[in-house]
């Protein structure tokens, strides 16, 4: 016999306060369950992915992304690898390649089931490491070792990797495929200049599609392949004779990039060079006193970075400085030609000061030593505009010998980026100034006495009492209830 009164309580109990809560919380719930479940199917039909880390792994920079889509002929990557052993880092970049654009495919080649493939690119026979990445185009072809994809720095450990550089590897394959040509850059010598081989970046400067060769001024002239001419912490002045050689290269558009310190010691030379393009190294060693600007000592500079196609990559936080030992000042000239533009690249505090007597060692400032403002590197056009196939001359001077060193031994790749911006802007190829190798490193915060005062009080002071206080007034508002 059914209990009437039974079921009339069962109604009754779906008309509570509690059921009526649980019953809203359970369709909600349902509710959300079947908007994710929306949602996730929805995501699932759009190829939509965020780069999240630090140095944008994962991502194509602007400059890749606008040589792809100059590319109208067909290029074609050939990834040397066994099944199961694709290099993911490099299979990234390609694909973010191909979805931009449809000229360029992919093809992943075993190379032990297909020795005759390999050997069609190995034409100095010396063989092609496992994991290579082939880039070919209607103009010729490049080859990227697995090497070549990442950058590495000497620990005390050992060799470590420090950067993963795949995109900047396969921008300057693409340049090349897509163009058929190398610029060629000379090394002048004769002065006990310091040789890029000297310091790893040799490979570097050909894998940026380079040629480099080396180039004595005082028995030869220079060749008309040159894109530009670098000398490196000369030792030695220039003669008059290749003072003069210079200023004829410059005048018909040469290009040229120097970087000297005190150790040079006689000037004349070079800065008659330079002074014709407005401007003149000052000799003698700058010494900082601001501590934000200090590195290690007073004769380690972290220098303020001014807004230029070389500079701008640099100006990124994130990434490590760039750092100056023992530098030689710039002075830009006012006397000089209209059509000249001059921009300066680098300076340091305005309370720093130029020593001019070597021989004075003390750290405090003598009445002798030059106070202010110091420009460690600048940049020079001539003319400042151009147009149609008109040349322009381009110098970039830095008054740092060290550059190279401090990257070689400490492994500050900023200094490394300066000095392969500046080449890369002089030979006027500004599509990879800034892509350059994305660093995996982890740098420490730095910050000034201001920005320590202020994190100090929040952290030490300001949180702690906020939440002294919030408690407190919780306290005495339950305590009265």
């Amino acid at each position: 016999m059914i209990n009437i009164k039974a079921i009339a309580n069962i109604k009754e109990s779906f008309k509570t306060r509690q059921v009526k809560y649980g019953g809203y919380a359970a369709l909600l719930t349902l509710a959300v369950i079947a908007a994710l479940l929306f949602l996730n199917l929805m995501a699932g039909q759009f190829p939509l992915q965020v780069d999240l880390t630090e140095s944008k792994l994962y991502s194509l920079s602007e400059q890749t992304l606008q040589v792809l889509d100059q590319i109208k002929t067909p290029v074609k990557f050939y990834g040397l690898w066994r099944p199961g052993e694709e290099n993911q880092d490099v299979i990234t970049v390609v694909n973010l390649c191909l979805s931009r654009n449809k000229n360029v495919s992919m093809d992943v080649i075993d190379p032990d089931r297909n020795p005759g493939f390999v050997i069609r690119y190995d034409r100095e026979r010396q063989g092609i490491a496992r994991g290579s990445l082939i880039v070919e185009g209607e103009k010729g072809f490049r080859i990227i070792s697995p090497r070549d994809m990442y950058d590495y720095l000497q620990t005390q450990s050992g060799m470590g990797v420090s950067g993963v550089a795949v995109e900047q590897r396969i921008l300057s394959a693409l340049i090349f495929a897509s163009s058929g040509y190398t610029p060629v850059i000379y090394e002048i010598t004769g002065h006990e200049e310091d040789l890029l081989s000297e310091h790893n970046l040799q490979d570097m400067v050909e894998r940026e599609n380079f040629t480099l060769k080396t180039l004595n001024l005082q028995v030869s002239a220079i060749p008309s392949d040159a894109s530009v001419l670098v000398i490196n912490n000369p030792q030695k002045d220039l003669s008059s004779g290749e003072a003069e050689k210079l200023l004829n290269y410059l005048e018909n558009g040469g290009r040229l990039l120097v970087l000297a310190d005190y150790s040079i010691r006689s000037l004349t030379g070079l800065n008659e060079v330079l002074a014709s393009y407005g401007l003149q190294f000052m000799y003698g060693i700058v010494r900082e006193t601001d501590p934000n600007y200090i590195a290690f000592d007073f004769r380690s500079i972290w220098p303020d970075i001014f807004d230029h196609e070389i500079t701008k990559p640099l100006m990124d936080k994130n990434k490590t400085p760039v750092i100056l030992l023992e530098s030689m000042p710039l002075s830009i000239l006012e006397t000089r030609r209209r059509t000249i533009q001059v921009s300066p690249l680098m300076a340091s505090s305005p309370n720093a000061f130029l020593r001019t007597d070597l021989e004075e060692d003390s750290a405090d400032k003598k009445p002798s030593d030059i106070s202010g403002l110091q420009i460690f590197g600048a940049a020079a056009a001539d003319p400042s505009w151009v147009q149609d196939d008109e040349k322009q001359t381009r110098i970039v001077a830095i008054g740092c010998g060290s550059l190279l060193p401090i990257y070689t031994f400490l492994g500050f790749e900023a200094n490394r980026d300066l000095f392969m911006n500046s080449l890369t802007w002089l030979e006027d190829r500004p599509g990879t100034i800034s892509v350059r190798s994305k660093s995996i490193l982890q740098m420490p915060m730095r910050l000034n006495m201001t920005q320590i005062i202020i994190f100090g009080t929040l952290f030490i002071f300001v949180i702690p009492v906020g939440f002294f206080v919030t408690g407190l007034v919780t306290w005495l508002k339950r305590r009265h209830l």
